[in-house]
């Protein structure tokens, strides 16, 4: 597989890494807007710098890596998808239902072309947490916190033009996360706030899924560093699973039934992260042509969530169907 990456930053970096592991890939080069950064990427990784995406996959890249912030993927993952290539791009793939709605016009009937990076699907504690579900566990309510601890480091993080806004930087990963362990959304809810950044950094969501199950959500950029910043708790019938960032995932219940508890505090942070895991399932569903596990359409589905969110906060928490 010849694979190209789109962004030399620190995720071009860590997915071109990752694509050294394989001996069924050839890594081509990258694009950047800074050339020279582009000569640097390569003298590590290999390959060629690349004027511009066009110039990528005519020079024979079948499948490319987006990783350039966030409001810059649609013109990418166009370029890209236009040539012919196949696609992995980092959440989100964009930042409006603009955007959205043309590349999925531009995938048409062949979804399978495009894969986005929700590289918590793939992290231990989220796939133990889907395994329990699956085994039996029925989810009746939730909730779930997803907090940055300050908002200055690095310092585009509160700028809008690259991110899309607060909620596309990384509480995307737990609308997603929400569809993939209780299913659709179908009612949003969403009050926020600004707190201390130039932008809305305070949510209170409150999701209703398809099958009625209430799931309440919060997230800000204020939080400071304490431990867990992440949380997911979910109640069933007298039974309770909760994962604690990305270290821990608790099961207990029914009743007094003894609890279970599966630590990953101590491994490869690439590993507990999920990025491996993604990598693998993204390579080989390209290089065995079986259908992605991440979907076009979860991507879609990731950006309305989003959207709905926004558009509730903005009239004060209406209910918005989505």
């Amino acid at each position: 597989m010849k694979i190209g990456i789109v962004g030399a930053g620190n995720m071009g970096n860590l997915h071109a890494s990752l694509l050294k592991t394989r001996s069924d890939v050839e890594f081509m080069g990258v694009t950047d807007i800074d050339f020279e950064r582009c000569k640097s990427f390569c003298e590590t990784h290999g390959g060629r710098a690349f004027r511009s995406v066009a110039e990528m996959v005519q020079a024979g890249t079948e499948v490319v890596f987006v990783t350039i912030p966030n409001t810059k993927h649609k013109e990418a993952v166009v370029s890209a998808l236009k040539e012919g290539a196949t696609v992995f791009c980092e959440k989100p793939f964009v930042t409006s239902l603009q955007d959205a709605d043309e590349i999925m016009n531009v995938l048409g009937d062949d979804e399978n072309r495009l894969y986005v990076g929700f590289n918590r699907r793939f992290a231990p504690v989220y796939a133990e947490t889907k395994q329990i579900i699956q085994n039996g566990f029925k989810v009746y309510s939730g909730n779930i916190i997803m907090n940055d601890g300050d908002m200055t480091s690095p310092p585009w993080v509160t700028n809008v033009e690259l991110t899309g806004g607060f909620l596309y930087d990384s509480t995307i990963h737990m609308f997603d996360m929400v569809r993939y362990l209780m299913g659709e959304i179908r009612e949003v809810r969403c009050v926020s706030q600004q707190c201390l950044y130039p932008l809305h950094d305070n949510f209170s969501c409150m999701f209703t899924s398809e099958e009625g199950q209430s799931i309440v959500l919060s997230t800000n950029g204020h939080a400071s560093w304490t431990w867990p910043s992440e949380r997911i708790q979910l109640w069933g019938d007298h039974g309770t699973i909760i994962t604690e960032e990305l270290d821990l995932v608790t099961e207990c219940g029914p009743l007094k039934q003894e609890q279970q508890t599966k630590n990953v505090r101590g491994i490869d942070r690439n590993l507990k992260w999920g990025y491996v895991q993604m990598h693998k399932d993204f390579l080989d569903s390209v290089k065995h042509k079986t259908t992605f596990s991440v979907s076009a359409n979860d991507a879609y589905r990731s950006v309305l969530i989003t959207d709905a969110c926004y558009r509730s906060a903005s009239e004060g928490g209406k209910l918005i169907y989505v």
